[in-house]
């Protein structure tokens, strides 16, 4: 099957979403007393367990990383760690409560804005909006 030919408006016009975007999770990351990073690996665990390698995966990045992270987090009292019943050489980490209720606040904090920026879209709009985004996520996925 041949290659769709590249299209730079799309490349763009994503890249330009995703810095938005961005920019809000980091200001809402920044005001629950956050890191970007933090919050993205909260709301990965949230509401289940996974292990450093998981966690890897879902934040594109190096498992050291992933390491000091919730070294940062365990400290907060906001993840544990626990062996994986499955794999003992595998440790998985879980939101505590009050990382649960973090999450929670971050959610709502992110819902909270968003709403005020798309306030003035009537609904079908934002309905048209909300199935493209979760059909373009799960054509990213792959």
């Amino acid at each position: 099957m041949p290659h769709p030919a590249p299209d730079p408006e799309l490349a763009r016009a994503l890249l330009e979403l995703s810095c938005v975007i961005e920019g809000i999770r980091a200001a809402v990351s920044r005001e629950l007393g956050l890191t970007p990073q933090q919050a993205q690996l909260l709301t990965a665990v949230h509401p289940r367990e996974l292990a450093h390698g998981e966690l890897a995966n879902r934040l594109h990045c190096d498992k050291t990383n992933i390491t000091g992270l919730v070294n940062r987090l365990e400290h907060r009292g906001l993840v544990r760690r626990r062996p994986d019943l499955d794999d003992r050489r595998l440790t998985k980490v879980f939101l505590t409560d009050q990382g649960t209720e973090l999450v929670t606040r971050f959610r709502d904090a992110m819902s909270t804005v968003t709403a005020k920026h798309f306030a003035s879209w009537p609904a079908a709009r934002h309905s048209q909006l909300l199935d493209l985004l979760r059909t373009a996520t799960e054509t990213l996925h792959g």
